[in-house]
């Protein structure tokens, strides 16, 4: 895997982790820590709501970093 990939993945994780304890603090009734509990169906379309920003952002770096080792690759770069 590209190491561009990587770097970008890893980056991603944790902004979505930080995003995530930042949701954990604004949804004080989310039990992250128990194990075996999981979020209610209303708990994850907060969620979902909560982060569809970050992760639309995520997915277009994502494209964009993947068209550019494609286009690398075409033409014999990299």
């Amino acid at each position: 895997m590209d190491p561009r990939r990587i770097e970008l993945n890893r980056r991603h994780s944790r902004e979505m982790g930080l995003l995530f304890s930042a949701f954990l603090d604004a949804h004080p009734d989310v039990e992250s820590e128990v194990d075996g509990v999981q979020m209610t169906a209303a708990q994850e379309a907060a969620w979902s709501a909560y982060s569809a920003e970050l992760l639309g952002r995520h997915q277009a770096e994502r494209s964009a970093l993947a068209d550019v080792i494609e286009a690398e690759q075409r033409r014999g770069g990299h």
